[in-house]
């Protein structure tokens, strides 16, 4: 049996971009579910709002680990990008646009 589901709400994440500045975001909106396909994963989607009171939203997964400092924890997936609505509307789009075109 898994751990509960992980939860990023009202936290605050400080990093650096790619011209070394640093930046922070907090999540204030998070929907975490598993994944039908394998019970091990968890996909997110955030709502993040910049220091400078930008919006965006960021789409993500959990899996469960297993290297031995966290073996059996929910791990972040290395790669998750950020976009603002615009983008994610326009995305979600272009996926239900393809999706029809599948036999």
């Amino acid at each position: 049996m898994n751990p509960p589901l992980p939860t990023r709400l009202g936290k605050r994440t400080k990093l650096r971009d790619i011209r070394d500045h640093e930046k922070s975001y907090e999540v204030v909106a998070e929907d975490v579910f598993v994944a039908q396909s394998n019970p091990n994963k968890a996909f997110a989607v955030h709502k993040i709002k910049w220091d400078d009171g930008r919006e965006e939203f960021r789409i993500g997964y959990f899996m469960i680990a297993h290297r031995p400092r966290t073996k059996g924890k929910w791990a972040w997936g290395q790669f998750a990008p950020m976009m603002t609505e615009t983008e994610m509307t326009e995305i979600f789009q272009r996926a239900e646009k393809l999706g029809r075109r599948c036999p």
